[in-house]
């Protein structure tokens, strides 16, 4: 199994409000956390600046700053993967054993709370409804993309990385795997809003708001995984293709 090396206490340079917020989340994984809980969207949109990204949620952009440099880099002593360090083929093995492995038991998890909360609530709640249509349909989607990039995308990054002659990768692969990328970001924000911001008070059951913090940890762990591959294994493969060329 891969293991990354974790992120050690260290001092830091101050967060620039022009640094992308792909970027601060490559250097300093605690600030994902920050991020997510101010609706930053780091993963997708991970290519906006701070600056840009906090005047469109109209936060002070040297305030956020302030907040990320006072985290540390460790999260105040919680170790994180430093994926930012990682070779092209530890991150592919990363991504496959950190996220993709025990994703599909995840999903099948909320797949089954989901089926139960519909037959005890759909009746009276027609909102658990279109929920669970508009989740099976992301969860179809994602399968079918963890496919594409284990069969396609790290043999070839691995090849690359080997320098084994012409790299067997399709230079469009990367842009249709980010376009899927940001097909799940808006499937999250769609299954958020159907999921009545997944707000514990507005469970019917027991069931009901297990569901509800099982898809509010999937969105924090999707975000986490596309950040890794759209911000950092992305641009190494495409700065790798570039030399090789």
């Amino acid at each position: 199994m891969c293991k990354l090396a974790r992120v050690p206490s260290a001092e830091q340079t101050p967060t620039a409000t022009a640094a992308t917020l792909g970027g601060i989340v490559a250097e300093r994984p605690a600030a994902a956390a920050v991020l997510e809980g101010l609706g930053l969207d780091y993963c997708c949109g991970g290519g906006k600046t701070l600056a840009e990204a906090c005047r469109e949620r109209g936060l002070d952009p040297e305030t956020i700053a302030r907040v990320l440099d006072s985290i540390g880099v460790d999260g105040g002593g919680r170790a994180a993967h430093d994926v930012s360090r990682a070779s092209i083929g530890e991150l592919c093995e990363h991504i496959v054993e950190e996220h993709h492995r025990p994703l599909p038991a995840r999903l099948e998890r909320i797949s089954e709370l989901l089926d139960k909360v519909v037959r005890a609530h759909g009746a009276d709640d027609p909102a658990v409804v279109p929920l669970q249509r508009r989740y099976e349909q992301a969860r179809s989607e994602l399968l079918d993309h963890m496919r594409v990039e284990e069969r396609e995308l790290f043999p070839a990054c691995r090849e690359l990385e080997r320098g084994d002659g012409a790299p067997g990768l399709d230079r469009r692969l990367l842009p249709h795997l980010e376009d899927d990328h940001g097909a799940t970001g808006a499937a999250l924000a769609e299954l958020r809003e159907l999921g009545g911001d997944y707000r514990p008070e507005r469970a019917h059951c027991n069931t009901h708001r297990v569901l509800l913090h099982e898809l509010a940890e999937l969105e924090l762990e999707l975000h986490r995984h596309i950040h890794e591959e759209n911000n950092v294994l992305f641009p190494k493969v495409r700065e790798r293709l570039a030399s090789a060329a």
